[in-house]
């Protein structure tokens, strides 16, 4: 029982020490989805509107508006898809669950073009690793 009770706090410390780096991880991945949401409306739109202007007057300039805006669409549609990662792997993360997956959503917030990385990725990324690699951190997760 007495073994029980440490295994309880430390699972306790535990969520202490990770609750602040996980909701950080949080934040970065919804601004980051945020980010990708807005590239993905204004790239639409902005193809329409540019499209639907310029079609008829020269064809080879209307191929390249289109290429040009079909690889914004999908760059952003791979931060999307990032950001989905790093928001599940920070509610993990949040409840001591896949620690690979926490290390990996903390490598991937730091790394630029897919998340706002200078601004708040790279910091909570590198805090997100130095708490994650803490061996009473480690040895809590499921």
């Amino acid at each position: 029982m007495a073994n029980n009770d440490a295994t309880t706090q430390a699972a306790a410390l535990a969520r202490r020490q990770i609750s602040g780096p996980a909701v950080g991880l949080l934040v970065t991945g919804i601004v980051g989805g945020l980010f990708a949401l807005i590239t993905m409306v204004g790239t639409g739109l902005g193809s329409l509107v540019e499209l639907g202007s310029r079609w008829l007057e020269d064809l080879p300039e209307w191929y390249e508006e289109m290429y040009q805006g079909a690889f914004a669409f999908g760059g952003a549609l791979v931060e999307l898809l990032v950001a989905a990662f790093i928001i599940y792997a920070a509610l993990k993360m949040k409840d001591l669950q896949q620690w690979g997956m926490a290390v990996a959503a903390s490598i991937l917030a730091m790394l630029p073009c897919v998340s706002p990385c200078c601004i708040i990725g790279l910091p909570i990324g590198i805090w997100c690793l130095v708490v994650l690699m803490r061996p009473e951190v480690k040895d809590s997760f499921i």
